[in-house]
Parts: structure tokens; C-alpha cells; sequence
């Protein structure tokens, strides 16, 4: 299974600039886990950057096991599931968390 840094280095590069057209964010993943960790993702006009620890006020705040974001990111769950099942929370303003969301080409296994 891939690490937590790799899968949040990995994020600009499966990032759907297309999508997010004026959408302009700081997003915090705060996790516990296998891997407890923070990581600031910054979208600014259409490019995605991810840095570790927190480092701006973030808008939306993503938490859960380090593990059940590695799965959501490879693939391997879907984000709706683990949403779902409370796994991973979203705390922030609802129409953030839905955009979110759609921001990523995402691998479809099985």
C-alpha cells in the first residue's frame, strides 16, 4: 500500500485543472492513523500544490485515518463510501466538500 506522502505528493498530478475554474481554496488534512499527519493543499488558479503540515487557514478541513485516505486516492474505496461510513469527514461549507470532491481523475479498480 502506498504511503500517506506519496499519495498526497501524487495529488497535483491526478488534479483536474478543468474543474476547478475560479475555485480558488486551501484545504487541510488533519489525520490520524497508521500515519498521523497535516497536510495544506492550496488550489490557486487551476494548479494544485501540496505541502506538509498546516501552513494557511484552511476553508475545508478533511479528516480520518491515514489509511482511508490512501485508499480513497488509489482507488481502492470510494470517497462517497468512506463519506458514507464516517471514515473520512468533511468540515466546511457543503458546496466545497461536493466540488472537491469532483477535482480528481481518481483510478477505478475492480
Amino acid at each position: 500500500m502506498a504511503t500517506i506522502q506519496e499519495v498526497m505528493m501524487s495529488l497535483p498530478t491526478i488534479f483536474k485543472p478543468e474543474k476547478a475554474k475560479g475555485w480558488n481554496r486551501v484545504i487541510l488534512f488533519d489525520l490520524v492513523g497508521e500515519e498521523p499527519s497535516k497536510w495544506t493543499l492550496k488550489i490557486h488558479d487551476g494548479v494544485a500544490t501540496v505541502t506538509e503540515g498546516e501552513t494557511e487557514s484552511p476553508k475545508l478541513v478533511i479528516s480520518g485515518n491515514s489509511e482511508h485516505l490512501v485508499q480513497m486516492f488509489t482507488g481502492e474505496v470510494s470517497p462517497m463510501k468512506l463519506v458514507n461510513a464516517k471514515l473520512v469527514k468533511m468540515k466546511g461549507p457543503m458546496m466545497d466538500s461536493i466540488a472537491f470532491s469532483g477535482l480528481w481523475n481518481i483510478p477505478k479498480k475492480g
